[in-house]
């Protein structure tokens, strides 16, 4: 126990339904945001330092310097320094409550014990290990453990920061631990693969496109080795398994400086007997009178065509043809005419099947294999990563639309979904054909989820590029290094936005329903974390 000063009676000790703050004289190096004991009897007061005063007597004295050599001959006569405590807790018993009573005067001040800080706040002791405890200042208080309830989770997490501020090795660290449940990532960048190394058991769903598989299951199983080594020099073997012509699994072992590590890759193309009625719910691009009458024309091209892959599909509907009158038209025009449906909502039905196929992600097959959707309750257990790095926007699109469909419809108590560079996905549009296919996608999975145990963290560095839905869905945010317009948009105090617009790699601002005060948090870093 360590004084640090008192309770001065130079300024009321006030309480009240709006604030409740207290003064003092500090004997101690205190920085801003530090927590104080205040001890009062049988009562104890946690409390903040929200400013820090030191004056000379001419400024208690509001003495005029006349001249800047008179201020450079008096020698200086410095007042006690002084601080302004935002009180946060009071407690007796053993019971922690917000603040009730004022705080006696010339009662002293200490510094917490280990743990204390964390009991006083009511914080969670069990669920995700978010850090330690740390101040404004990114100063770390050691025994004071940050935990966020796996309830916390299920109502959502944004995480923000810029580049390096630490919100991947963050969103890494929550992976880590969700492991032993169900967690699955998606990977835009291949940071996700090096839990491998950490003893995890990996599962890696691969998209593989056209071009890949022309290259043969050689060339698929180095894609997945590639990131699991990261830039480095390494070793693997793989050993395929498939089932009637298609490509099942992959085990992949490697070697590299990091480590060892084992991972189970699951080869992931569509097809289009599965896809194509799904259409309206892969891609963003169909409008709603074209999602109203789509399954009608793709029924009708079907008929009259007599296809059933999407390629020939569009082949058909774009093929020479001519109108009832015999005048030159298109196929989609004529079809669209014998449905009575207008030419332009024909034409967005037709973008939206080539969109499907220039993404080289239907009817996979390569040299002696095909590649198909995996079994989602095997691909999705445990541990999973969903590599959609190198990847274009309209191939990550469709298959991260599609992976949170298989999410959905296999969650299961307690089943995380980590999405970082979420902004991608989830893009704020002024569309509203495409602001109602992502407000749809989002309801389905963060609210309906919910009640199926889906839990699901965003993180991005670019959130006024997110989409608004995802931050007003988001019942904890946690902010690190951000610009003030960023901070601002989020709901940081001004007060705060001072440091965290500042903050060393791994300081985090954390506001969630879970707390009943916003904290300061210094991120852990226990697991492999390379790039």
């Amino acid at each position: 126990m360590t004084d640090c000063g008192f309770v001065t009676r130079q300024f009321p000790s006030e309480i009240s339904l709006d604030a409740a703050k207290v003064y003092a004289i500090l004997t101690c190096e205190a920085p801003v945001g530090s927590y104080v004991v205040v001890d009062a009897g049988g009562r104890s007061y946690l409390a903040r330092i929200s400013a820090v005063r030191v004056a000379d007597i001419y400024a208690v004295a509001n003495a005029p310097v006349l001249t800047p050599e008179q201020e450079r001959a008096v020698s200086l006569r410095l007042g006690p320094t002084t601080a302004e405590l935002e009180l946060i807790s009071e407690c007796a018993g053993g019971v922690c409550a917000p603040p009730g009573t004022p705080v006696p005067i010339h009662a002293p001040l200490r510094r917490p014990r280990e743990g204390e800080v964390v009991k006083m706040l009511g914080l969670p002791s069990g669920g995700v290990a978010l850090g330690n405890l740390a101040l404004p200042t990114g100063e770390e208080l050691r025994g004071e453990e940050v935990f966020l309830p796996i309830d916390a989770l299920r109502h959502h997490v944004l995480i923000v920061g810029t580049t390096g501020s630490g919100k991947t090795v963050l969103v890494k660290e929550i992976a880590y631990q969700l492991a032993r449940w169900r967690a699955v990532a998606l990977d835009a960048v291949g940071h996700f693969y090096h839990l491998a190394y950490d003893g995890v058991e990996v599962r890696v769903v691969l998209p593989v496109t056209r071009r890949l598989a022309r290259r043969g299951l050689r060339a698929v199983a180095r894609r997945a080795a590639a990131k699991a080594i990261w830039r480095g020099r390494g070793r693997y073997r793989c050993r395929a398994f498939g089932r009637g012509g298609v490509l099942t699994r992959m085990e992949l072992e490697v070697e590299a400086p990091h480590g060892r590590g084992r991972l189970q890759v699951y080869p992931w193309a569509l097809e289009s007997g599965g896809i194509l009625y799904d259409l309206p719910r892969a891609i963003p691009i169909l409008s709603q009178q074209a999602r109203i009458f789509y399954k009608r024309v793709l029924e009708e091209a079907k008929r009259l065509s007599g296809a059933s892959r999407v390629d020939d599909l569009f082949k058909f509907l774009t093929s020479p043809a001519e109108d009832q009158r015999g005048r030159p038209a298109v196929m989609y025009e004529k079809v669209g005419a014998s449905l009575g449906l207008h030419a332009s909502t024909m034409e967005n039905i037709v973008r939206a099947l080539l969109a499907l196929v220039e993404t080289g992600l239907v009817d996979v097959e390569g040299p002696g294999f095909k590649v198909a959707e995996p079994p989602y309750r095997r691909a999705l257990a445990g541990y999973t990563v969903v590599d959609i790095s190198g990847l274009g926007t309209h191939q990550q699109r469709l298959v991260v639309y599609r992976i949170l469909d298989a999410v959905y419809k296999t969650a299961r108590p307690v089943t995380a979904v980590l999405i970082d560079e979420a902004h991608l996905f989830f893009p704020q549009t002024r569309n509203e054909d495409e602001q109602a296919f992502l407000e749809a996608h989002l309801t389905r999975l963060t609210r309906l989820g919910r009640a199926k145990g889906i839990a699901v963290v965003f993180a991005t560095h670019m959130p006024d590029d997110l989409n608004d839905v995802v931050i007003q869905l988001a019942n904890t945010k946690i902010v690190l290094r951000s610009d003030p317009r960023v901070l601002e948009k989020l709901g940081v105090p001004p007060a705060e936005r001072r440091f965290l617009s500042k903050a060393e790699r791994g300081v985090a601002y954390v506001q969630s329903y879970a707390y009943r005060h916003p904290i300061y948090v210094k991120v852990a870093k226990r697991t492999t974390h390379l790039g």
